[in-house]
């Protein structure tokens, strides 16, 4: 394998990963930022309220985008796995 080859699979897996993560990370962020106003709002300042929600917010996420989250991985290693021969 070329350098050339081993660092577009890198980009290809890393651009995948950005892919897979970035709607999670998203509902982190935006359910951080409701909490960190509705906080300011009420001036409670108890930092097991941002992190249960956070987790609870991302655990939900994660169980619905699982489904498109394994299509897409599973296409991406076929797609990986049947285009091996022009790698080599």
């Amino acid at each position: 394998m070329d350098v050339d080859q081993v660092v577009s699979i890198g980009r290809l897996m890393l651009n995948e990963a950005l892919i897979l993560a970035a709607p999670i990370l998203a509902v982190a962020v935006v359910v951080s930022l409701l909490v960190n106003v509705f906080q300011v709002l009420t001036s409670l300042q108890d930092t097991t309220i941002s992190t249960v929600a956070r987790l609870i917010a991302t655990g939900a996420a994660i169980f619905i985008a699982m489904p498109w989250m394994w299509r897409h991985l599973s296409q991406f290693t076929f797609a990986i796995f049947s285009n091996f021969r022009i790698w080599q």
